[in-house]
């Protein structure tokens, strides 16, 4: 579902509702799929105008269970329609189930005179890959699952030569639980499997990552999150208590290989709350500029957080990017017994699950949204708008899903544990 931005921010005046049902959507709508899983817009086509990029990693194709597809629908004049089928690249998971192609997607915007974002908010519902290039201007990149060897992709430009580097997140292995982050260093070169290697970022560490500018210089910063503490993870190497975010800053020479990255958790100085079991902080990342001051702020989903005493209730919680980089200083933490937002703090509502902050309004202030699909049977999304202080509670909204002709199958989510 697309909810199209406007002056009084989103709502359901205003949205697209789109399946694989939905004329000219590559696929067949079957159970399970998860068509939706991922979501990214860029201007792919180059004509002034966002496309949908969205990830189905549990559908079946060419033979396999679960190998995985990705889907353009095409923007316009008129809105979303039409879309094609984005192929992965050859001989990604030849002959392998379960390789789940579009787990997770990523995108840029490109540079040039007609590459524009477009003012709406894209709902989920419901081995390295290498990177596809659909036009000069503007990027994909896709990650597939356990067999791919990719849990998360990040995408954006951290050396400011106008093309965007891609990061390879490739989730807990055997011998590092907090995640091995990759360079791309480009295609692969066929009989030559050494030839453009990813570099390595030995000192990085993430599961799930974003590029901002966080540090107002010019240049993306990558922040990446690892959520899985090591009461979850059964290992003394997974991320400090209650789950953390590291933040590596662009530069000239973008993010080298020896550059330690910051540490973020709720045990550091300003970070509202504090670290605890299951907190699950960093499990889900947005950057935007929150308040108008030209530099990106993160907005970090903590699903896990118990208020008072009501466990995985969900929190989130707004850090500020300033020209002495990424910090706790200043940051905010919103729940559902925050003053101001609307309804009550419930166990296991999750709130914070996913989150997201977008202009949607065109004031050059970013909205906070949070995923909140726990809440009753059709989930929810909290919608903040952007002020000079941070998005601001009072006002602030609930779009439920059965606002939108979505009801739940009768079976209550639960917590996303």
């Amino acid at each position: 579902m697309v909810l199209h931005g406007s002056a009084s921010s989103v709502g359901p005046a205003r949205y697209t509702y789109i399946t694989q049902a939905t004329a000219g959507v590559p696929g067949t709508p079957e159970a399970h799929d998860g068509f939706g899983q991922s979501v990214a817009s860029a201007d792919l086509d180059r004509d002034g105008y966002a496309d949908l990029i969205v990830g189905t990693p549990r559908e079946d194709a060419a033979g396999f269970e679960s190998r995985g597809t990705v889907s353009v629908v095409w923007g316009g004049p008129g809105g979303l329609s039409g879309g094609a089928a984005v192929a992965p690249p050859s001989g990604y998971g030849e002959g392998r189930e379960y390789c789940q192609f579009g787990r997770e997607v990523a995108a840029r915007h490109g540079r040039g005179r007609r590459a524009r974002s477009v003012g709406g908010l894209a709902l989920r519902s419901g081995g390295v890959l290498g990177a596809l290039h659909p036009g000069r201007q503007a990027g994909l990149a896709v990650s597939g699952g356990r067999l791919g060897g990719v849990r998360g992709v990040a995408m954006g430009d951290v050396d400011r030569d106008g093309r965007a580097e891609r990061f390879w997140l490739l989730g807990s292995a055997e011998d590092d639980y907090r995640g091995p982050v990759r360079l791309d260093n480009g295609p692969s070169v066929p009989g030559n499997p050494l030839a453009n290697a990813p570099v390595r970022l030995p000192l990085a560490d993430g599961h799930r990552g974003r590029i901002g500018d966080v540090n107002g210089d010019g240049y993306g910063d990558l922040v990446t999150g690892i959520a899985e503490d090591p009461s979850m993870a059964g290992s003394p190497d997974a991320a400090h208590l209650g789950g953390e975010i590291q933040v590596l800053y662009g530069g000239p020479d973008g993010i080298t290989a020896d550059q330690r990255p910051t540490v973020i958790h709720q045990d550091s100085p300003g970070v509202p709350g504090a670290a605890e079991r299951g907190d699950l902080f960093g499990a889900s990342l947005s950057l935007g500029d929150a308040d108008g001051d030209g530099i990106a702020d993160v907005l970090v989903g903590v699903p896990g957080e118990a208020i008072g005493k009501l466990e995985w209730a969900g929190a989130a919680v707004l850090l500020r990017g300033t020209e002495g980089g990424l910090s706790g200083a200043g940051s905010v933490a919103y729940n559902r017994s925050t003053a101001g937002i609307p309804g009550a703090a419930e166990k296991d509502d999750a709130f914070g699950s996913t989150v997201h902050l977008a202009d949607l309004t065109k004031d050059a202030r970013a909205e906070a949204l949070v995923g909140v699909p726990a809440e009753n049977s059709d989930g929810c999304v909290w919608a903040a708008r952007g002020a000079a202080s941070g998005p601001v509670t009072a006002g602030s909204v609930n779009h439920c899903g059965k606002s939108f002709g979505i009801t739940g199958r009768g079976d209550h989510p639960g917590p996303l544990r």
